[in-house]
């Protein structure tokens, strides 16, 4: 599923954010904060995938089952991609890191 994702120096590669069509099938997260007293706040995060519907420069709205999101072009990737959560916690590619250690 992931393997044009996955990079040889290890981490993973991002997708080409520039590239997303009306009808492409995309992942993201959303995130919901909720105060639980004491100036404390819980916070969770909830992966949701849905269909492109609407492109407005770094705005993308995404239908997903139940409802709407007007999400920022960075926010989403391809279906077929790894999801947010992956990236952190993978990383990025580790190519162009490690070029750099090389290189300083």
């Amino acid at each position: 599923m992931m393997s044009k994702y996955l990079c040889n120096c290890g981490g993973l590669i991002l997708p080409n954010f520039e590239a997303y069509q009306v009808g492409d099938e995309v992942n993201f997260m959303i995130q919901k904060r909720k105060s639980i007293g004491n100036g404390a706040i819980a916070v969770s995060q909830k992966a949701h995938s849905g269909k492109i519907t609407e492109i407005t420069g770094d705005d993308i709205t995404v239908k997903a089952q139940v409802r709407t999101y007007k999400l920022y072009r960075f926010e989403i990737t391809p279906k077929d991609a790894p999801g947010p959560i992956e990236y952190f916690r993978i990383g990025r590619c580790r190519c162009e890191l490690d070029q750099k250690e090389l290189t300083a």
